[in-house]
């Protein structure tokens, strides 16, 4: 009899600290979308235009970044102007020139420099922003229309020069405005397109 007393209770003991349990689960589909493309071209440049150059004489060279992919994204170009040390030139007198840039250019006010051009190996690069974001398929204004070469006085050593031009892309998801996509891209590079001419 105490035996069976005592399994009743040790039985009524476990039985009180019993819990009911479930669990539940849900798979959802998830697609990616990674379709981060850029095409950068120069509608109005022309190769024989450029040949053959005079001081002063303006080509027309219009580096436009399009939207080639599904998302969205931040661009900013990089332009390396070759530079040159010689006579020029500059406000109606002639003036020994240091590291100048042999090609000038107006800047679309849709595209924004960002921080200082940077010389390097007989290159001043610049930066541009364009502050937008880039739908699919959208093009940008083109970050200048033409170039022009210094006002040469004299023969500064240089025959042949070329303008190199990239276009970066990040997407713009994530971000809050182009500036801060753009330190992003700096540690990071998405895409890019180069073009020499």
């Amino acid at each position: 009899m105490l035996a069976c007393g005592a399994l009743i209770c040790a039985v009524s003991i476990g039985a009180a600290t019993a819990y009911l349990t479930a669990t539940a689960s849900a798979t959802n589909p998830f697609s990616l979308d990674t379709d981060l493309k850029i095409e950068l071209t120069e509608p109005s440049f022309s190769p024989e235009a450029a040949k053959g150059m005079k001081p002063m004489q303006t080509t027309a060279k219009d580096p436009t970044v399009t939207n080639k992919g599904s998302v969205d994204a931040y661009v900013a170009v990089d332009v390396s102007v070759p530079v040159f040390s010689g006579d020029a030139l500059v406000d109606g007198m002639v003036a020994p020139q240091t590291d100048t840039d042999l090609f000038t250019y107006a800047v679309d006010p849709a595209w924004k420099q960002v921080g200082e051009a940077k010389l390097a190996d007989g290159q001043r690069t610049y930066r541009y922003l364009y502050d937008a974001k880039l739908a699919s398929g959208a093009s940008t204004p083109s970050v200048f229309d033409a170039v022009t070469l210094a006002n040469l006085t004299e023969d500064v050593g240089i025959s042949e020069a070329a303008i190199n031009v990239v276009a970066h892309a990040i997407q713009s998801e994530g971000f809050a405005s182009a500036a801060e996509a753009c330190s992003a891209y700096d540690t990071q590079a998405h895409a890019s397109v180069s073009m020499d001419d």
